[in-house]
Order: structure tokens, then sequence, then C-alpha cells
């Protein structure tokens, strides 16, 4: 891995992560649902405002439990093409069928009016992905799924901490889905979280998290034993990295706030050269958490800008390559064209960096070498 001088994320651990993982190490085997995991749980229920939260080993594992407790063979799920694998797999191991739509151009998050054109008899869900942690359109996201009978399953793996209209991303829809993994503003390695205000919803995913088993309730004392009661997954978070993600959450309304206070230092200098790029752009009604701050520019500039961002230390990227371009897109029978926006923006998007601990003489550089390359 290349050593930049300004590098794209950089983790906010501390000496607290550090004693809480040695307490963890020390106090038990390190196996999931034991007392940190069980902090971490009430911690998001009382942060996020839910009635239930489950630790999960990933954010694609809570995908995966929110897909196998709505989806069987035959359905089908809308979702953007400008996303991570994570979203498609988890809807084909169940032998669904991921429907990708097409993003707003503006914002990067999936477009309700194509969400509607995509609705058949077979949909079952609409999978919205908040990205960057600028929330999708969710007032008429919610009322397309009142009106088709739908389940909204929230992949808000870049939202933790992120609003829209006063309420939590992850919160809006049937399922919310996030991520601890190492890149993220919460973050604890791997880890994640599945949260859900529905009590059916919950104890499925209780079961199916547990290897399909009742050993949640046996531990709560429910019952003199546990046995497999249904197909299940292994798809628990350890305690050792629960406790790094309960100190994460201690942080995170600081870890928001500087972001916050980063980004909008960025915005502010980069506004002069507006002219010849494109800036992030805050969605209506989103209070965001800036876990990406991603710029556009032209297509044939876009790959030698990055290049030169980062022969001058400065680490910047592209961003996904979209699903139904992929050799598996292609595969569920998507070609070139099929969604014009999420190309354009696939081959525009630059990744800058965006950190709590970035300074402002940081900030200051990157904005000298962009004016520079520009």
């Amino acid at each position: 891995m290349e050593n930049y001088i300004i590098p794209l994320h950089k983790t906010f651990w501390g000496k607290e992560e550090e004693k809480a993982a040695i307490q963890a190490l020390r106090s038990g085997s390190g196996v999931g649902d034991l007392s940190f995991s069980e902090e971490l749980a009430k911690s998001l229920e009382k942060f996020l405002a839910v009635k239930y939260a489950l630790p999960t080993a990933s954010g694609t594992a809570s995908l995966e439990l929110a897909c196998a407790i709505l989806l069987k063979r035959g359905h089908e799920v809308i979702m953007p093409s400008f996303t991570f694998a994570s979203c498609a797999n988890a809807v084909l191991l169940v032998d669904a069928r991921p429907v990708f739509a097409d993003i707003d151009l503006s914002t990067y998050n999936i477009d309700p009016d194509d969400i509607e054109r995509k609705i058949t008899k077979k949909t079952r869900a609409i999978m919205v992905v908040h990205y960057a942690g600028m929330a999708c359109d969710m007032d008429k996201i919610v009322k397309i799924a009142k009106e088709n009978n739908l389940y909204i399953i929230e992949d808000a793996a870049h939202a933790l901490g992120a609003a829209y209209k006063g309420q939590f991303l992850g919160t809006i829809g049937d399922m919310g889905c996030f991520s601890f993994h190492g890149t993220k503003n919460a973050a604890s390695g791997e880890g994640g979280a599945f949260v859900t205000n529905d009590k059916s919803i919950f104890k499925t995913a209780e079961i199916i998290r547990e290897k399909g088993t009742n050993r949640s309730s046996f531990m709560r004392g429910e019952r003199k034993k546990y046995s497999w009661v249904k197909v299940g997954r292994s798809l628990i978070l350890s305690d050792i990295l629960s406790a790094i993600a309960l100190e994460q959450m201690r942080k995170l309304e600081k870890i928001t706030r500087l972001r916050k206070k980063n980004s909008e230092y960025l915005l502010k200098k980069l506004n002069k050269l507006s002219t010849k790029i494109i800036l992030p752009k805050i969605s209506q009604n989103t209070d965001p958490n800036w876990h990406i701050f991603a710029i556009r520019v032209p297509r044939l500039m876009r790959d030698n800008v990055i290049k030169e961002l980062r022969n001058y230390g400065i680490e910047a990227s592209f961003h996904y390559l979209p699903l139904h371009q992929s050799q598996m897109g292609k595969k569920l029978g998507y070609k070139r064209k099929d969604l014009p926006v999420s190309e354009e923006v696939a081959s525009t998007i630059i990744r800058l960096p965006m950190h709590p601990k970035l300074k402002r003489s940081e900030i200051d550089y990157i904005v000298e070498v962009m004016g520079k390359i520009l």
C-alpha cells in the first residue's frame, strides 16, 4: 500500500479503543453477544432512537440478514447500480433478483422516478443507498413503497449519524444496515449493525443471525434449551470489535462535527474552482455526515487528475464501477448505456481525502494542488 502525505481515510482511534479492546480480551472469549456487544446494541438503540439493534459481522452481513428475512426465490429488489457489490450479492444469495435503477445526477442517490418505472408484480422491496452520507429522497420513496406494498431496506453504511428531516438515516425504512468498516466514520476494523422498529422482523433477525437457532432468547432466560429452528447464518460481531465500536459510538458526535467543519472549509476553498469542477451538493432535507467528499471533473480528465493528485502525495480515488456494467451485471442481462446517469457519475467522480484528523493546512494544500492540475 502506498504511503500518501494526505490519506483518503484515517481512523479516529485513541487510547480509549485500545483500552476497550484489551478489556474485552481479558474479560471473555471474544465471541459475540457478550457484555460489550449488548452495550453496543443499547448504544445504537439510544442514539438512533430505534427499538431494536443487532451488532453484525459487517455491513454486508446486515444486508444479507435483511434479505434473508424478506426475500424468497422469484422476488425482485430495486436498488441503485451505483453501489457496492454487497447490495446485489445479498439479494442473489436468497435466489432473488436485483433490479438496477438509475441515480440522480446531483446527489448520486437512487432516482425515485426510475424506481417507479422498474416496479413489477415480483417487486418485494426497495434497497436505498445513502451515498456519501447524503439522504435519498425518502418522502418520495416511502410514498412509492406504501402505494405498492413494498418494504424499504436502507443501506446506511455511509450514513451513521446523518439525518433526513431530523430523523437518522437507517431508521426511516423497515430495516437499516450500518457498517463499522475501517474506512467508515465510526470504525472497528470490521463490523456492522442491523436495526428495525418492527418486533416481528427483529425476532426473525435474531434467529437467522445466530445460525438459525433460538439461542438469543435462551441467553435471556426465556427458555430452558435452544435448538435449530430456521435456516440461518453466522453473522454475529466479536465482542472485541464491539468494544471498539462502542467507543466509536461515544465519539460519533465529535467525529461528525469535525467532518462537517472540514467539509465546509474544503467546499468554501474549492468554490474558486467551481467553473472547472462539480462540487458535492447537499441533498434536500439532509443533515449529512460527510462520509465521502466527492467532486466531478470532465470524463477525459478524470484519470489524469487522480494520477496527478497522487503524484503530489494526495490520495484520491474513483469510486464504484456501476454494477450493471460489471461481469455479473452482464450475466443478469444488463448492457452499457442502460443507466446513463450512473455511467456518467462513475466515469467523472473523484473522492478527495476527508476525515476528522484532516488539518486546515492539508486542505489548503489539496486546493492548491487542484488549482495547479486544472
